[in-house]
């Protein structure tokens, strides 16, 4: 009995699984690099992130920022679909309006490099690896 319900059970994941769309080893997923900057200086210390669109049914990724440069590489990068990208940079005083938690870094970005941000982009299924600048700017 116990046997046919972790049969049935393993059957109904895997089936789950291929409805989504992610089949056993994931939804397809590209490696994404590039630079960073803000106001035309490279952004020394930050991260960025790419967070799926409502389409996207598809993880978060993302990757740190040092010296400018980023790249999405864990798990083989970043799933194909739609992303909403957000950037922060840490150093310096924090954003307007900016309340920190207790041993949070300041991030000094205004929130529509972030929090509010419209910054997005599509991967397509079979691309290579990908190059993708953000010059931030007021």
């Amino acid at each position: 009995m116990i046997r046919h319900r972790a049969l049935a059970l393993s059957v109904l994941l895997s089936a789950a699984a291929v409805i989504i769309g992610c089949g056993p080893r994931g939804p397809e997923r590209v490696v994404v690099s590039g630079t960073v900057t803000y106001e035309g200086k490279a952004i020394a210390d930050g991260r960025i992130n790419f967070m799926p669109s409502e389409k996207s049914a598809v993880p978060m990724s993302g990757a740190v920022i040092k010296n400018g440069k980023y790249r999405v590489d864990a798990k083989g990068g970043v799933p194909v679909g739609t992303h909403k990208v957000e950037i922060e940079a840490y150093g310096g005083s924090p954003a307007s309006g900016q309340i920190l938690k207790p041993g949070a870094r300041p991030q000094y970005l205004p929130k529509k490099f972030n929090l509010d941000s419209k910054l997005e982009i599509t991967i397509e299924p079979g691309s290579g690896e990908l190059t993708k600048d953000f010059e931030l700017t007021e």
